[in-house]
């Protein structure tokens, strides 16, 4: 039986890498033969300015309003080949990456039920057509990260390598806690470069999170918006793919259980 799995990478505090995780999550997952979603409940339309469908007539603000629609196409594949192809024949494998994007005036959207983002994935049909729907909210306890952590399956922390970070990440660890949550919850510790960072950063995450913490830091990516454009032949560094790829491989792993 078809199970979608949602997933959120959120934080209460903004610069802790939300956005680059939720891409290079929903990348990997198309890569690996998935029907992905992404939803943008940011207001400042980081996730859809990256992906080049800022300022559109549709929007999540809208789909949180109670109108369903068809999400924009990003991109689509066949038989793992980009289109245009010219002809489907019987067995091609189809696939495609769609977003809602974001809306400046998504803060005015500050009455709705924690639970409307849920509602709409369930009358909208995309339950039913996509793998993966991966919400990026802002970094803020706003109506908008709260849909989005009420509608998720998979919650992922991050939180860059500083103190002021671990702080931030450890107030809103507890906040979740607080909302008698049914998802798996992760903490990452994020954009992690080890001349840059304060000495026993890690250790403190670890000491603060134990088993939530992903025992290993994820590196940053030095340009991002390169990957988005060429994900198939972007250069990243050996190590830092492959802890990408081991963070995807313990979050869906995990929606599969």
């Amino acid at each position: 039986m078809h199970k979608c799995k949602i997933l959120t990478t959120s934080n209460g505090k903004g610069g802790t890498g939300k956005t680059t995780l939720n891409t290079f999550i929903a990348e990997t997952l198309f890569a690996r033969g998935n029907n992905i979603l992404l939803i943008d409940l940011d207001h400042n339309c980081c996730l859809s300015e990256m992906y080049g469908f800022e300022l559109q007539e549709e929007t999540s603000k809208d789909f949180l309003s109670g109108k369903i629609f068809q999400p924009y196409l990003i991109k689509e594949t066949l038989n793992g080949e980009p289109l245009p192809i010219k002809e489907m024949k019987v067995g091609d494998v189809y696939h495609h990456m769609d977003i809602i994007p974001s809306d400046l005036d998504m803060n005015m959207l500050a009455n709705i039920m924690d639970t409307q983002l849920k509602i709409q994935l369930k009358k909208s049909g995309f339950l039913e057509q996509y793998d993966y729907i991966i919400l990026d909210p802002p970094g803020t306890w706003n109506a908008q990260t709260r849909n989005a952590v009420f509608a998720a399956d998979t919650i992922l922390i991050s939180g860059t390598c500083s103190n002021l970070d671990l702080r931030a990440t450890k107030n809103y660890f507890d906040q979740l806690s607080n909302c008698c949550l049914e998802s798996d919850v992760y903490v990452v510790c994020n954009k992690f470069k080890k001349e840059l960072n304060p000495e026993g950063i890690f250790e403190a995450y670890k000491a603060q999170f134990n088993d939530f913490l992903l025992d290993f830091p994820i590196p940053d990516i030095k340009s991002f918006k390169k990957f988005v454009a060429d994900p198939i032949n972007y250069k990243i560094h050996p190590t830092v793919k492959a802890r990408l790829e081991k963070l995807v491989d313990i979050i869906t792993e995990a929606q599969d259980d």
